[in-house]
């Protein structure tokens, strides 16, 4: 069940980016940046709401890695389906 918090999270990113896109007139190599950045803030903030994570001094790197492929996996079948 937790797991699907970060498949969420992911599904809401593809929006957000594309707002945060269109906002700041990003293209290319600054977009996918901001795809990462927007990734890792809902994969830290979907691990929190899962209570997958600890106090941010007991985080573990690869619980954290692991989210953010989650959300970012996630983003890009959401993208990749709404795109077609």
């Amino acid at each position: 069940m937790e797991q699907i918090i970060f498949w969420l999270a992911g599904a809401f990113g593809v929006p957000l980016v594309n707002a945060l896109k269109q906002l700041f007139g990003l293209q290319g190599r600054a977009a996918v940046w901001l795809t990462a950045a927007v990734a890792a803030a809902l994969a830290v903030l979907a691990s929190l709401a899962g209570g997958a994570v600890a106090p941010p001094a007991e985080w573990d790197p690869g619980e954290l890695f692991a989210a953010f492929g989650q959300v970012l996996a996630a983003a890009t079948l959401a993208y990749k389906l709404l795109s077609e």
